[in-house]
């Protein structure tokens, strides 16, 4: 036998070992979570609290909803492409024109809108 024929004999008969072999037994399932494994271990929540810049007749304001409670809305330079009727909702990272169906679309986040939307900081004094 020449050194090609067998080397490519001991291939073919380890490839089924890389593959997990032609064992007939299924691999094990890891086993499933119980409800009692981890009672306090509870899904990640949104934060309920949104954060809008809306455009009126008059004006544009900032305002944030937290379930059912408005806050008192700050007035803020109007976007040049913000139509009467729209808002800008902040959405993550990133902000989401909202108002008629096709002008939905994500849009730049404006300062005022992105500043309202930031956590309040805790001076540390000193």
């Amino acid at each position: 036998m020449t050194p090609g024929r067998t080397t490519l004999l001991l291939l073919a008969a380890l490839l089924p070992a890389c593959r997990g072999g032609d064992s007939a037994e299924p691999s094990p399932a890891p086993p499933e979570p119980t409800a009692s494994a981890a009672p306090s271990a509870a899904m990640p929540r949104r934060p309920t609290i949104r954060h809008y810049l809306a455009r009126t007749a008059e004006r544009c304001e900032v305002y944030s909803v937290d379930r059912d409670a408005v806050s008192p809305a700050t007035r803020t330079p109007c976007p040049q492409d913000l139509q009467v009727g729209e808002r800008i909702r902040v959405t993550g990272k990133s902000c989401l024109r909202e108002g008629s169906t096709e002008r939905t679309q994500p849009v730049v986040c404006p300062g005022a809108l992105l500043s309202a939307a930031r956590p309040a900081t805790v001076d540390g004094g000193g």
